[in-house]
């Protein structure tokens, strides 16, 4: 009776010590591709894909039936949870750069990620125009 609760006790004890580390800590994870404003502002309509290639690294995702769509990712975890997600794409027609989406998601829902605050416009000057009498 005694080595029977006595290997009871030390299953219980390891068991308990194999969930401790669960618990105690979990490592923070940063994945896919870090995209910044500068990069962001260097891309212009029209560019190639070697061009978008060079400015960007290599996409997270391409797909292989649509060879006109890059996918860029990241995903920021820390302890587990979900603190940061941005998604980027980027469409081409034969082979220059049209259309860029910018995803920015801050919720724990990966799924609906929120769109990125439109960036404004620059502001182009225009000659002022002069009256002649």
């Amino acid at each position: 009776m005694v080595v029977k609760t006595f290997m009871l006790l030390i299953s219980l004890v390891l068991t308990g010590c194999s969930f401790l580390p669960h618990i105690l800590y979990k490592i923070d994870v940063q994945q896919g591709n870090v995209v910044t404003e500068e990069m962001l502002e260097k891309l212009k309509p029209g560019m190639t894909k070697s061009q978008v290639l060079f400015v960007m690294g290599s996409p997270l995702i391409v797909d292989t039936f649509r060879d006109n769509r890059w996918d860029y990712v990241y995903v920021l975890r820390e302890s587990g949870d979900l603190v940061e997600q941005k998604r980027l794409t980027i469409f081409f027609e034969d082979d220059k750069l049209i259309n860029m989406e910018n995803y920015l998601s801050f919720s724990k829902d990966p799924i609906k990620p929120k769109p990125a605050e439109a960036r404004p416009e620059p502001a182009t000057s225009k000659p002022e125009e002069t009256e002649t009498k």
